[in-house]
């Protein structure tokens, strides 16, 4: 352990990371951490009673360059020559994985650009030794590894998803108004018609610009949500056809003696059908699935695309006969849906009026997905105490939870019809709903360990190691200095 009082800089340039430690790569000479015995090749374990171990590069480097010049800095660090010269050989050091919730555009030719639910894999917090990019590998699909590119790093990445959320919120105000304020002459049921069409406009989410994950089982059978133009014939085709497997999850009224009022589906109704171990059908809404995923229920979450409105109106025909739905405006709905929130569906079954080819594809797709791996969040959710109507959130589990209000709509087919002879579709309101703690099988984080476990069939060696030399290990420069430099930190 040694003790110094930190000058315009700590002198030292740092590397590895949360996957290899954090060690010293360069000692600036003739500083205060020379002279008190500081070396490459040693580990730093803990800077001011702060652990380092875990912890990326990029954290290690900011929280040397925040500790105000002058104040004496305490450093326990332990040498460790061979597995320096290991990470940089092999250039191990950062290593985990994030979800992305907001979009980017490439900045340079080395960017790489993404839509909202893309899976990285970080494997450098300090790119090119400078603040500001992570080095990063896109994950496909199917958990193999694909291009490598540099995407914003955490500080950058929240910024952007900020200014773009706003961007987007205050669109969305300006369309609300003009679009209702010439549409108030309309009937009270058309007027209810106009505000779903604006509910499925862009979503807002509560989850940060990336989501740390970790890949896992889920460990329960999870929630089923069926979107598009013959969801509500596939929610009743499967409970009555495959009542062993499948279940809808009533609703109730949301305001008692309200029978037009939106509805809630209870947590307790949902427990008892996944104690059954069966599958939770839900109808609720997109903005319902994002805090379904961000209390960790995941759900399954499958997407109907339709060709055009005249098939779906031969479809509906012969699934749906007793119903008096607008083929138009399904597939307005549907269209408006995969160009919002294509981001949540899990899977996308596209439809064929000449035949019912859906139903299998349906079935093969929550079998396959029941028994894949799925990206979970690394952690326990923020703000969800709030949003519970129980004092004790640490007690809400998965078998104790109180309930759980999904966003849901108590209506007939025939409740909207206004013309065409058919009524609106997928009538889920914009109604936010009570969030629930996550159910404790599948949503406590693993550890790093685990989570390499997991990935190592499809994620290990299958890339050649980021190796960085000469430049891998370089600090960023302090404040005011010019970070071509390189100077010590």
């Amino acid at each position: 352990m040694v003790n110094f009082q930190k000058g315009d800089s700590v002198g030292l340039r740092l590397a590895g990371g949360n996957d290899a430690g954090i060690f010293i790569a360069s000692v600036q000479e003739g500083s205060p951490a020379e002279e008190e015995g500081l070396r490459i090749g040693d580990q730093i374990l803990k800077v001011n009673n702060v652990d380092f171990q875990g912890i990326v590069r990029e954290e290690a480097v900011l929280f040397l360059l925040e500790i105000p010049k002058g104040e004496v800095i305490t450093i326990l660090a332990q040498s460790k020559p061979d597995v320096y010269n290991d990470i940089l050989v092999s250039g191990r050091g950062d290593s985990f994985f994030i979800r992305t919730h907001f979009e980017y555009e490439k900045e340079t030719p080395q960017s790489l650009a993404f839509s909202r639910g893309d899976i990285f894999k970080v494997v450098d917090t300090l790119y090119d030794g400078k603040l500001g990019n992570w080095l990063a590998i896109r994950v496909g699909k199917d958990k193999q590894l694909l291009e490598k590119g540099i995407i914003p790093n955490k500080s950058r990445a929240e910024q952007m998803a900020s200014v773009q959320s706003s961007h987007k919120a205050a669109a969305g105000d300006r369309a609300d108004f003009w679009r209702l304020r010439g549409q108030r002459s309309l009937k009270r049921k058309d007027l209810r018609k106009s505000r779903e069409n604006l509910s499925v406009q862009t979503l807002a989410t509560r989850f940060p610009a990336y989501e740390r994950v970790v890949l896992r089982e889920a460990g329960f059978r999870r929630p089923v949500v069926l979107f598009g133009p013959i969801a509500d014939a596939a929610n009743e085709k499967l409970a009555s056809e495959m009542p062993d497997q499948f279940v809808v999850a009533k609703t109730e009224p949301k305001d008692a003696g309200s029978e037009k009022s939106s509805g809630v589906v209870r947590l307790n109704t949902i427990r008892q059908i996944i104690e059954q171990d069966k599958h939770a059908l839900l109808d609720v809404t997109p903005k319902a699935v994002d805090t379904l995923n961000y209390t960790q229920w995941y759900p399954i979450v499958i997407f109907f695309n339709p060709d055009n409105k005249h098939g779906i109106k031969a479809m509906r025909q012969r699934v749906a006969p007793n119903s008096n739905r607008s083929a138009r405006k399904l597939y307005e709905q549907a269209v408006k849906l995969r160009k919002t929130c294509s981001h949540l569906f899990t899977a996308i079954v596209d439809l064929n009026s000449a035949n019912d080819a859906w139903y299998g594809s349906v079935k093969d797709s929550v079998r396959e997905q029941q028994m894949q791996a799925v990206w979970v969040s690394d952690g326990k959710p923020e703000g969800v105490e709030s949003d519970l109507d129980c004092q004790d959130v640490e007690r809400l589990s998965f078998l104790s939870a109180d309930y759980l209000s999904i966003d849901s709509r108590l209506t007939s087919d025939l409740d909207d019809t206004a013309d065409e002879g058919g009524a609106y579709t997928d009538n889920e309101p914009d109604v936010e709903m009570v969030h629930i703690s996550a159910i404790s099988r599948s949503s406590e984080p693993v550890s790093a360990e685990e989570a390499a476990a997991d990935l190592s069939f499809t994620l290990g060696a299958v890339l050649p190691p980021v190796g960085q030399t000469g430049d891998y290990s370089f600090m960023p420069a302090a404040s005011g200095e010019s970070s071509h430099q390189q100077l010590y930190s």
